[in-house]
């Protein structure tokens, strides 16, 4: 009774929060310090609105959890701090990531969806992960359990010619389907109008690898072990992936992501080598305090030992935080947009990156989490650093017109002059 209680009070108290930050919109308040004031319009009010329908919808689909699974969780969670501290991983976090074998031969199987613009054609790539967590490790057993989670898949659009460079766009919480990936990455727009290969890892625990109701449900859970195991595998998952493409070109490779793909994709600049850029859209990187904005507040009436020990959330997540880590590629290569009114991977979270990163530039857009990788802000922004990094000492196919449509073309002259609307940050403004 006390759980269905709690179901049924949390939509009420998340429309709560929602009205909070749609009046902080409108009183135009500047809660983050270095983060560029709220502007407010319809559109942006709007957005508010949609990012708290969303974290509202995954409350009510992930339910509240039975206080015996909250308990062996916690006290999992107690067992992963003392696992850490033996193996020295607390010192050295690169140690807990271990070292994947080459992908040699995936199986590449062509596919075609159709959506609102007609066909897409791209290739299903799909190969046995092998990844495990180490042994010993708390909720190993739990992890490996999961059937559908050790079969990697990616979606990979191609062009014939052998010396494109490749853009690696990894998707955020929720995505994992061909379509939804396609779209929300904007790969047909990365491909035909760019000219750039495109390859979208599948998230552990999403899409056809997620064994839930809805895709990264298995992320949600009172076991907060199964988050490292996620980071750990996607990471792990993205290096052999780019082992791959680099077996067969030496074309560049960038690493693109949004949401808890900007995650990984921050995490996984820090154990590929020779990258031509990064690029964390809207990104989370502290998973303990975007884990606390968005706990389902009906997770909150549990009392005592069932409530969330988020020191200790924080101290057994260091091993798998991007900001645990260095890049390895130079401060000018590493690029970040977010939205100022995000009320999800709330604007503390890119601040946080871009700080640790070293300041490198930074595209504050108007905007809210769920859309703001297909705002029009994006699109100039990633055409520039495709330019400048990924086509480096080439012919971009958009600055040639040879694949680039007409709107395409004009957003390319707007780049070639700089971004309208760009507030870049750099190291040392």
């Amino acid at each position: 009774m006390n759980s269905l209680i709690q179901w049924l009070t949390g939509p009420a108290i998340e429309i709560m929060a929602m009205a909070n930050d749609t009046a902080a919109v409108i009183r135009r308040e500047q809660r983050y310090r270095d983060v560029p004031a709220v502007e407010p319009s319809a559109g942006l009010i709007a957005e508010v609105l949609l990012d708290g329908s969303f974290s509202l919808l995954v409350n009510l689909l992930v339910g509240v959890p039975e206080s015996q699974q909250v308990r062996h969780g916690h006290q999992e969670l107690l067992a992963m701090r003392d696992f850490l501290q033996r193996k020295g991983w607390f010192d050295e976090p690169a140690g807990y990531h271990q070292t994947p074998p080459s992908l040699r031969a995936p199986q590449l199987t062509p596919r075609r969806k159709f959506g609102l613009t007609g066909a897409i054609d791209y290739i299903e790539l799909v190969f046995e992960s092998e990844y495990e967590p180490h042994v010993g490790e708390p909720g190993r057993e739990r992890w490996l359990s999961h059937d559908d989670n050790g079969t990697a898949v990616a979606y990979v659009m191609r062009h014939e010619d052998s010396d494109r460079p490749w853009f690696v766009c990894t998707h955020g919480f929720g995505m994992g389907q061909p379509s939804v990936n396609i779209v929300g990455m904007r790969a047909k727009w990365l491909f035909e109008e760019l000219g750039l290969n495109v390859l979208m890892p599948v998230l552990p625990l999403h899409g056809p690898r997620s064994g839930t109701r809805f895709s990264g449900g298995g992320l949600l859970q009172p076991e907060f072990a199964n988050v490292l195991h996620l980071f750990a595998q996607a990471v792990w998952d993205i290096r052999r992936m780019v082992g791959w493409i680099r077996s067969q070109s030496d074309a560049p490779v960038g690493l693109y992501g949004i949401s808890l793909g900007g995650y990984t994709v921050s995490l996984a600049s820090a154990f590929i080598d020779d990258l031509a850029c990064v690029v964390a859209g809207i990104p989370a990187v502290d998973f303990t305090s975007l884990a606390r904005d968005n706990e389902p507040l009906a997770y909150q009436a549990y009392g005592g030992d069932l409530q969330t020990d988020w020191g200790l959330v924080q101290q057994v997540m260091f091993p798998i935080s991007p900001l645990s880590f260095e890049p390895r590629l130079p401060v000018e290569r590493r690029f970040i947009y977010a939205g100022v009114a995000d009320r999800v991977a709330r604007p503390d979270q890119a601040r946080a990156l871009w700080r640790h990163w070293g300041k490198p530039e930074i595209e504050w857009m108007s905007s809210g989490h769920v859309l703001a990788s297909l705002k029009g802000d994006v699109k100039p922004f990633i055409r520039r650093i495709a330019g400048q990094y990924l086509f480096e000492g080439r012919t971009a196919a958009f600055a040639t017109g040879e694949t680039d449509s007409n709107e395409g073309r004009a957003q390319g002259n707007d780049a070639l002059e700089g971004v309208s609307g760009r507030t870049p940050s750099r190291a040392g403004d």
